[in-house]
Order: C-alpha cells, then sequence, then structure tokens
C-alpha cells in the first residue's frame, strides 16, 4: 500500500506540473495581456502599462517567468492580482474557494443522503409504484438542465413561496444560519448526480439481490435489514464508490452557473471574470484548485477500494 501511494502521489505531482505548463502556455498565448486592455481607458497612458508589465516581470522571457512562478507556488504565493492591484491571489482565492467548497460539500451530502437510499430502497421494492415513481422523477432529473432546475426552485420557493430570499448570496457561509440560503443551490447543483447516483445503486443493488448467497441467506430466514444494510449494500458499492469522486470533484468545480444565478461569490464567478481580465495569477490559482480537487477525489476512492473489497487488497 505504502509503494502504491508513493507512486500515486508521484503522479499527482507530475499531473500538476502539466496543468502548469499547459495553463501557463494557454495563458500566454491569447493575445493582449492584462494591462493592455487599459491601454485606451481615459488617463491610462501607454507608459503607464509598459512600466506596470516591467514591475510585474511580464516582459521577460517565458522560460523565465514559468520558472519564477513555479518557485512561489512551491512557496504557496500565487503572486499578486493583475485585476485588484495590491492584493495576494492567495486571499483573494481563499475568500473565493469557501462558499464553493461548501456549496458543493452541501450538494454531495444531498446526493448520498437522498441517492444511496432511494436506489436501495427501489432495487428492493423492483416493480412496485415506489420504484416505477423515484425512476421517473430521477429521469427527469437527468435529463433537464441544472439551470433551468435552479429558476423553476427560485420561482416556486423563493417567488411563490416566499420562503427563501431571492438574493440567497448574500452572506452565504458567513455563519451557521446563512447555510440556509444554500439549500436551493445545492438541489439545483446537486439534482443531475442525484439521479445518476441513484440508477446506479439501483442497478447494483439488484444485481446483487440476484446472486445465490442472498438467497440463500433468504431462504435461511435472515432478517431483511441485515440481508440488505449487512450482505448486499456493502458487496455492490464498489460501482458506488467508483461513481462518488467524480460526483464530488464536479460538484465543488462545477458550479460556476448555479453560482451566477443565485447570486453566490464563489470560485466560479471569479475564475470567468479573471479569464475576461487576463488576470494570470488567478487564472492558475483556479486552475490548480480545480485539477487538485479532482486528483484528490480520485485518490481517495482508489485508497478506499481494498477496505471496500477484500479482493483489490489481495490483488
Amino acid at each position: 500500500m505504502a509503494i502504491y501511494l508513493a507512486r500515486r502521489l508521484l503522479w499527482t505531482f507530475g499531473t500538476l506540473f502539466s496543468i502548469c505548463l499547459i495553463t501557463f502556455v494557454l495563458m500566454h498565448s491569447v493575445p493582449g495581456g492584462p494591462f493592455e486592455a487599459r491601454a485606451g481607458e481615459q488617463g491610462v497612458s501607454a507608459e503607464f502599462v509598459s512600466a506596470q508589465e516591467a514591475y510585474y516581470g511580464l516582459g521577460d522571457p517565458m522560460p523565465e517567468q514559468f520558472l519564477r512562478m513555479l518557485g512561489n507556488l512551491v512557496q504557496g504565493d500565487l503572486g499578486l492580482s493583475f485585476a485588484q492591484q495590491g492584493q495576494h491571489v492567495t486571499d483573494l482565492m481563499l475568500d473565493k474557494i469557501k462558499p464553493s467548497f461548501l456549496l458543493g460539500v452541501m450538494a454531495f451530502a444531498i446526493v448520498v443522503g437522498v441517492g444511496i437510499p432511494a436506489g436501495t430502497f427501489a432495487a428492493v421494492r423492483r416493480n412496485t409504484v415506489w420504484d416505477y415513481v423515484t425512476l421517473g422523477i430521477c429521469t427527469a432529473l437527468a435529463a433537464v438542465p441544472s439551470f433551468v432546475i435552479a429558476f423553476l426552485l427560485l420561482l416556486t420557493f423563493s417567488v411563490g413561496l416566499d420562503w427563501f430570499d431571492v438574493r440567497l448570496g448574500r452572506g452565504f457561509g458567513d455563519s451557521i444560519g446563512s447555510l440556509r440560503n444554500g439549500i436551493l443551490p445545492a438541489v439545483a447543483l446537486g439534482a443531475p448526480s442525484l439521479a445518476l447516483l441513484y440508477r446506479i445503486t439501483r442497478s447494483a443493488m439488484i444485481e446483487v439481490l440476484e446472486q445465490d448467497y442472498i438467497r440463500t441467506a433468504r431462504a435461511k430466514g435472515l432478517a431483511p435489514r441485515e440481508l440488505y444494510l449487512r450482505h448486499a449494500l456493502p458487496n455492490a458499492s464498489l460501482p458506488i464508490v467508483t461513481l462518488l469522486g467524480p460526483i464530488f470533484a464536479g460538484l465543488v468545480t462545477g458550479s460556476i452557473i448555479i453560482e451566477s444565478i443565485f447570486g453566490l461569490p464563489g470560485i466560479g464567478a471569479a475564475f470567468v471574470t479573471s479569464v475576461g481580465q487576463r488576470d494570470y495569477g488567478m487564472i492558475m490559482g483556479t486552475t490548480l484548485f480545480y485539477a487538485t480537487v479532482i486528483i484528490f477525489a480520485n485518490l481517495v476512492v482508489d485508497l478506499m477500494y481494498p477496505v471496500i473489497d477484500p479482493r483489490v487488497r489481495a490483488a
């Protein structure tokens, strides 16, 4: 296990280095620098733009800029923001990551807390009214885009029932009470993933329930609760756990549209703005954050395989 973990960590660092290199090349390949757009603004001279570029070292050779950026990254420094001068990118990102990460965790909790139990119960009650109804609902959730679900939730619960403030993004993540403002965005964000997890859980449980050892345990009079939760669900959990890693990464990193709809001050909106402003440090920081979340989620899933299935550990 230690050798496997060491290999995965080396692969992780190699992947992050490749992402840094590709992102750096793409950023500097786009025409126009971070200060050139200000050259046409009133009161901003070309000399000022040149001085700013020289101050930030943008006129240095590309390899030198890349090595300097890597050296700063190793020290945890993403540099100064070009768009918001005088502020460090790390500080700006910490303020933006908190709402996005919190929203992703809330959505993930809803997906796991509803998708796995609903899929398990649907498999146990296969070909019943519950199975047909939940399957139909999840099929609809998988077919409807998340931003459409977001607008429907806003119209229903904010405009129609007046249960939530339309301006949900105000103060989200600042206190425990503000978590209420994240319920609708979390439901809208997690709905498609919930439908996917439900279907995977249902299919895996149906396959396990048809195995001979389950029939034998049922014939011996084993209690249904113990049969389903102790014997069937653990043996059906491998495909479920495989899906949880990408789902978590997708929920944390894929909330750009939902954040815009609900006015959440998250990292997604900041990333879109930074691309338009050519804020190199912010672009690099958000890209590495997204990549780290995805890699870490997949690494956790891989490490859970031997714990769940002894056959994987033996192999």
